[in-house]
């Protein structure tokens, strides 16, 4: 009994003294690079941040290194600079870079920083720049040239924009009809015009990242012409020149076949042609008599009745009308 409890106490004492060793040599010998790596971690703090987080279609940033470090200053940067599927890779070794993005999608950035001795530390910030893509908008109005009289100023909007886009909650979107009116809750609305007029109906939209994109398209509303049978001076029934009312005197720069082109032309009781004029522009809108720059009236006429005819193209419809009117001078 004795010799087999002095046996244990020999394996015992074998064993200990083993560990007592390999202990020692983990605590007491430590590497020199160990040592150097633990002091670098003690006083490096690895940050940065981008000069710019979020952009659309193309973007310029800059990533800023903010690591603080107290004692090193013989430090080298490795920048990463990817995407979710790892498509796009960007590797820089300047200390705060510029970079220039094209792609759509989120980007995460990785810096390791690296010592004379090897060390090295690292911190990766995911989805910390957000670039979007140039929307492709556009619409379509009907009708393209509405008469007042057959539609009442009505015009329905149909919205020609990825339908995901307009579903987004932080894609910001709005109408501008042109006439002081705008709307943000229908995204092909039906909006009803007041008045005869060239109304420029703008749809804007913008992403959440600033993508800013518009377009601009003309809806022309057109009413029934209206022509005067008497001048009558200091009137306030009837005007003191030859006015049209509802006549649109504007022909754009982009007109063909003779848009909005119109001829007058009066004559005197014996037929004489007194007075002839290609785009007559006085004109009535909503009672208003605007004169334009050509403008017959009281003090060119003598008393008397005239007759005149009066051509009109339109966008909706061609005018030709004779009538008669009478200069009470």
């Amino acid at each position: 009994m004795i010799k087999i409890f002095q046996f244990q106490l020999l394996v015992f004492l074998i064993l200990f003294t083993c560990y007592a060793q390999e202990n020692s040599s983990r605590s007491i010998i430590p590497k020199a690079l160990d040592t150097l790596c633990l002091r670098f971690h003690e006083l490096t703090y690895i940050d940065f941040d981008v000069s710019q987080k979020s952009g659309c279609e193309f973007l310029i940033t800059q990533l800023l290194n903010k690591t603080t470090c107290f004692l090193e200053d013989t430090l080298t940067c490795m920048w990463s600079v990817f995407n979710d599927d790892y498509s796009i890779h960007f590797v820089f070794s300047e200390e705060s870079p510029d970079i220039f993005l094209y792609e759509p999608g989120n980007y995460h950035v990785a810096l390791i920083i690296t010592n004379t001795y090897g060390c090295r530390d690292s911190l990766t910030k995911y989805n910390i720049i957000s670039l979007d893509k140039m929307p492709q908008i556009d619409f379509t109005f009907t009708p393209e040239n509405a008469l007042f009289a057959e539609y009442f100023g009505e015009v329905e909007f149909t919205n020609l924009t990825d339908p995901e886009l307009l579903s987004d909650t932080t894609v910001v979107w709005l109408w501008d009809f042109g006439d002081h009116v705008m709307n943000k809750r229908n995204p092909s609305p039906v909006h009803l015009f007041s008045m005869w007029g060239d109304y420029h109906t703008t749809f804007h939209l913008k992403t959440k990242n600033g993508c800013k994109v518009s377009i601009t398209k003309t809806v022309t509303i057109e009413d029934e012409l209206f022509f005067p049978d008497t001048l009558i001076i200091n009137s306030k029934t009837a005007p003191i020149f030859f006015a049209v009312t509802n006549l649109n005197t504007h022909i754009p720069n982009d007109a063909f076949d003779e848009f909005r082109t119109n001829y007058l032309f009066i004559y005197d009781e014996t037929g004489e042609k007194v007075y002839e004029q290609k785009n007559y522009d006085s004109y009535i809108k909503n009672g208003i008599i605007i004169e334009g720059i050509h403008s017959v009236g009281i003090k060119d006429l003598q008393k008397g009745d005239y007759y005149y005819s009066f051509y009109y193209k339109g966008k909706s419809k061609m005018v030709h009308y004779n009538g008669v009117f009478r200069n009470e001078k």
